[in-house]
């Protein structure tokens, strides 16, 4: 239905000769449907002379952005042409205006991000632009509220049997927003609609506070395999490191909102006068970068609480955050995750499945690759998932431990 409007309303642009838009953002592309569609269509219906659209994809899983970056070249758009990012909706170049915003928006995105999503976008278009947006009929209402009490033109609107269009424009005066996010910038203090809760926890008799964002499959609670794999770990013993003696990485793949990296520093460092994490960096890495970022945001957080790390203090450069589908070596459209000389003294792994795929063997073959000499990798899975990745090990992985808990299991091995 989207793309029925954006097709009249192109044609009446046509028709009456105004400009086609030059820069399109297509917010929470999916697999890449409504990014590509305007993008060819735009290519196609260009004034001669006039400067060819350029469309940027953003979703927050990257496996929707390897889609989208995959059906964009089976359509023929080169990357000027298309090109597909990981980021939260609206983030982008700073300074960056568009001509078009369109977006499929999720309706679970939860009501202070769509709130937002109303006043930021209109904000990021240009004189003349527009965002067109579509969504369920039950939240027909709720957006219309919000672009009247932003004093937004409502441009075009229209439903069908499910769904509503509804078109805006820019706002008279541009308000000052907080910028898009970037690398190396908290998302929670930038875009403070994706804060869910603030809440205190504890897990293995240890406490700790995390802050949660909408967005996040795992919402405010830690999930089974996050709890079963606490409890492996805290049998199994880790430490932290004396003082003076240099800080080694890690990696922590695939777990939502912050809870296990939270968790494991404070248990690992405690509370102890000179108390020292013992990994650095930590290399947080998943499919989704709203429950990186929030992982990132609470074990900074979680770092500067430490005594031994100074009151208040958050050392950016000690926490990183990088989409992964899985520790597939880089290359074929996958980034590459950080490989330190030596390898990760230790991985934690909460493999995420993706429905009649199978990557778990991928899972081992980046463990052989990154996981050093001696290392410890600590595995988080639903029991049936547990199953079928203990089978895919390694001759060269010794298994230490193993332990179940209302249908999820934990499993720790050595690589020798």
């Amino acid at each position: 239905m989207l793309l029925k409007v954006l097709s009249n309303t192109w044609d009446e642009d046509i028709a009456q000769g105004r400009p086609l838009p030059a820069s399109v953002l297509d917010a929470g592309s999916g697999v890449g449907v409504i990014g590509v569609c305007a993008g060819a269509a735009a290519l196609e219906a260009r004034y001669p002379g006039a400067p060819p659209c350029q469309v940027r994809s953003q979703d927050r899983d990257e496996l929707a952005r390897v889609f989208t970056e995959y059906n964009a070249r089976q359509n023929g758009l080169s990357p000027a042409r298309l090109s597909a990012y990981t980021e939260p909706l609206l983030a982008g170049p700073p300074g960056a205006a568009w001509d078009l915003i369109l977006s499929n928006i999720p309706a679970k995105a939860g009501e202070p991000v769509l709130a937002d999503f109303v006043s930021r976008s209109a904000a990021l278009l240009n004189a003349r632009g527009r965002v067109l947006l579509v969504a369920v009929n039950p939240l027909a209402d709720f957006f219309r509220a919000r672009i009247q009490a932003a004093s937004l033109p409502l441009c075009r609107e229209e439903t069908g049997k499910g769904h509503t269009v509804l078109a805006y424009g820019p706002p008279e005066r541009r308000p000052a927003l907080c910028p898009a996010p970037e690398g190396g910038k908290d998302l929670l203090s930038l875009i403070p609609a994706y804060l869910r809760r603030s809440g205190s926890y504890e897990t293995e008799g240890v406490p700790y506070s995390l802050d949660t964002c909408y967005g996040a499959a795992s919402f405010d609670s830690p999930g089974g395999a996050v709890l079963t794999a606490a409890k492996l770990l805290t049998r199994l013993g880790i430490k932290a490191s004396p003082p003076g003696r240099s800080p080694v990485p890690a990696l922590i793949h695939g777990e939502d909102q912050g809870h296990f990296p939270a968790w494991l520093i404070k248990r690992a460092a405690g509370e102890k006068p000179g108390a020292v994490f013992p990994f650095r960096p930590l290399v947080l890495s998943g499919r989704n970068i709203l429950a990186l970022e929030a992982g990132r945001h609470n074990a900074l957080t979680a770092l500067g609480s430490l005594s031994g790390e100074g009151p208040g203090s958050r050392p950016e450069e000690a926490v990183l955050c990088r989409p992964a589908l899985d520790l597939s070596a880089p290359g074929n459209g996958f980034p590459a995750l950080p490989e330190p000389a030596g390898g990760y003294p230790f991985i934690a792994l909460f493999p995420e499945p993706v429905p009649q795929t199978d990557r778990l063997g991928s899972y081992w073959e980046g463990l052989n690759r990154l996981l050093s000499p001696g290392g410890l990798v600590l595995a988080g899975l639903s029991a049936s998932e547990a199953e079928r990745f203990d089978r895919k090990k390694p001759k060269n992985f010794i298994r230490l431990g193993d332990i179940k808990r209302k249908g999820f299991r934990a499993l720790a091995y050595r690589r020798s």
